[in-house]
């Protein structure tokens, strides 16, 4: 009884040895990832001025204030991934995500300025990528203020790239961006009948409709007296998509229609 006593002591002894030490390397290892607190605030005080001039934001012409409120978020999200951030690993990181950092400060300002300085309109406009598709009519309507038509092909550019462009471009400015009613979601533009088939060749858009479909479906067109156009041209029956217009056909085009058909039959 004696020697099994002493057994289970000395076990008990190594149990509680091998405890501690798992819970001492525990306790390391925990120290390392959340034991260090990151003082942010005074992380971003020393970053920040290097960090504006780096990056050549100092362009836009904030004030210091404005910087870190910009900036903060993102150097707050780099030194979260180091358990001892230095101003140097920060300002680095910063260099090598430079893209994404124009990005972020183009949301930022068109957040917080509802009218930009023509620098600060021109980074967003070349920076700013999808963040520009909610304001893009107030910053087309600030580029034609500021004369800077050659920033208008570069936000065309990014809104077919990122935003949700329409099959028919505006008549007046070009973008894809007419609804159904014929409104321009750009420059607010009500266009009427006569400047969409100029503006989409609506001739040649009959011609290829009557060379698509079935003589059923160019009949109806005719009778229906319109078609939809989006992506395609087609007739009234067929389904539609959000941003299908209706054109009504003039008596020219339903006789070009009917030309076409007795081609096409006779041949």
């Amino acid at each position: 009884m004696k020697g099994v006593s002493a057994v289970k002591r000395r076990r008990t002894s190594v149990t509680r040895r091998t405890s501690w030490s798992t819970r001492r390397s525990y306790l390391r290892t925990r120290g390392t990832t959340v034991g260090t607190t990151i003082n942010v605030e005074r992380l971003v005080e020393s970053v920040i001025d290097d960090a504006v001039s780096s990056l050549g934001l100092d362009i836009l012409g904030l004030t210091r204030q404005e910087y870190v409120e910009m900036l903060k978020p993102i150097i707050e999200g780099i030194a979260s991934s180091y358990s001892r951030p230095s101003k140097e690993a920060i300002l680095a990181r910063l260099k090598a995500t430079a893209d994404r950092v124009y990005m972020m400060a183009s949301a930022y300002l068109l957040e917080k300025k509802e009218k930009m300085t023509e620098e600060q309109l021109e980074f967003a406009v070349l920076y700013g990528g999808p963040v520009l598709c909610r304001h893009v009519q107030r910053i087309y309507n600030q580029l034609k203020v500021y004369g800077r038509d050659d920033l208008i092909g570069q936000l065309r550019l990014s809104w077919e790239r990122y935003c949700n462009p329409t099959p028919i471009p505006c008549p007046r400015c070009g973008f894809r961006a007419l609804t159904p009613d014929l409104v321009c979601m750009v420059c607010g533009y009500e266009a009427n009948e006569n400047e969409i088939k100029k503006a989409i060749d609506f001739e040649q858009k009959i011609r290829e409709f009557v060379e698509m479909y079935d003589r059923a479906s160019v009949e109806e067109a005719i009778e229906r007296g319109y078609v939809l156009v989006g992506e395609t041209i087609k007739p009234p029956s067929a389904k539609r998509e959000p941003y299908d217009i209706e054109l009504r056909l003039s008596k020219n085009e339903k006789e070009l229609m009917r030309r076409l058909l007795s081609e096409k039959r006779v041949g």
